[in-house]
């Protein structure tokens, strides 16, 4: 793809980073600048080459990074903005079909191994910033009734796999230890995880301050209709509209909202790294 696209890429990255560290959000004018940018430059590299895979790879580059933007928006593990840089980059980047594995897919790749690595350093951070609160919310989700009972399946879960690790062949003991410890690591690894957005990313912010995107922790209904609700992938501004119509009247000033990670930095290293190294994972392995 053309060499100008990666230094659009890279500043946009960067412009993103900051406004995601400093406001957790994107502004939107930057991602559809870089999309922008993306489809432009295809489209004049096309005219002047008369070589339409110019703009192919580009379409093909925005599809694919579209899909892996919508999977992890619907999951909830990004915001719109996340999602709408993805398909920027993947317009900018293109999708350079039987030249090796094409840039996009390495960064992709390196995308899912930082954002894997600093999403738990991140939590980390928060939880310790906010140890007592962590402390307090970790504790009241141990004893909740569905979790204890959890607790007590995965506690049977373990003994029985050390007892089996006494009797069994010995070609099968890494494997029955393997399934029990992970067992027990992925039921503390969820009860941290919600102890971490209980006390460090769950608060309430007043209406005007709500920005498309937001995680709504409250269903607000207005004239018997629902405007919003946990389940919603994300608030969209028409419903930031009737919210804000419930405070002319005085009727709500503050939600509580889930304030997610802010991922974008992840995305400027994951960046930095296809740059620099490609997938450094690959080359561990």
């Amino acid at each position: 793809m053309i060499a100008i696209n990666y230094v659009f890429a890279f500043f946009g990255l960067l412009i993103a980073t900051i406004t995601d560290l400093k406001n957790r959000e994107v502004p939107d004018w930057l991602n559809y600048s870089l999309l922008s940018l993306g489809f432009g430059s295809a489209l004049i590299s096309w005219i002047q080459t008369s070589n339409y895979q110019f703009m192919v790879f580009s379409v093909l580059g925005f599809l694919a990074a579209t899909i892996i933007a919508l999977i992890f928006y619907y999951a909830g593990q990004w915001g719109g903005g996340d999602a709408k840089m993805l398909m920027a980059l993947g317009a900018l980047l293109g999708l350079e079909l039987g030249r090796g594995i094409p840039t996009l897919i390495i960064l992709l790749l390196n995308i899912f191994i930082v954002g894997a690595i600093y999403g738990s350093v991140f939590s980390v951070v928060l939880a310790l910033k906010h140890k007592k609160e962590f402390k307090k919310a970790f504790s009241e989700l141990l004893l909740e009734k569905k979790n204890l009972f959890i607790r007590k399946i995965v506690l049977v879960i373990v003994i029985c796999c050390l007892a089996l690790f006494f009797i069994i062949p010995i070609n099968l003991k890494v494997l029955i230890l393997g399934f029990g410890a992970i067992t027990f690591f992925v039921f503390y690894f969820y009860i941290y995880s919600k102890a971490v957005e209980k006390s460090s990313m769950e608060k309430f912010i007043p209406l005007e301050k709500l920005t498309e995107g937001d995680w709504v922790l409250e269903t607000v209904y207005v004239n018997g209709k629902k405007i919003c609700s946990p389940k919603s992938e994300g608030i969209e501004k028409e419903q930031i509209l009737k919210l804000l119509e419930l405070k002319k009247y005085h009727k709500k000033s503050m939600i509580k909202i889930k304030e997610g990670i802010p991922f974008l930095p992840s995305f400027l290293i994951a960046f930095i790294v296809t740059l620099l190294i490609g997938n450094w994972f690959l080359m561990v392995i």
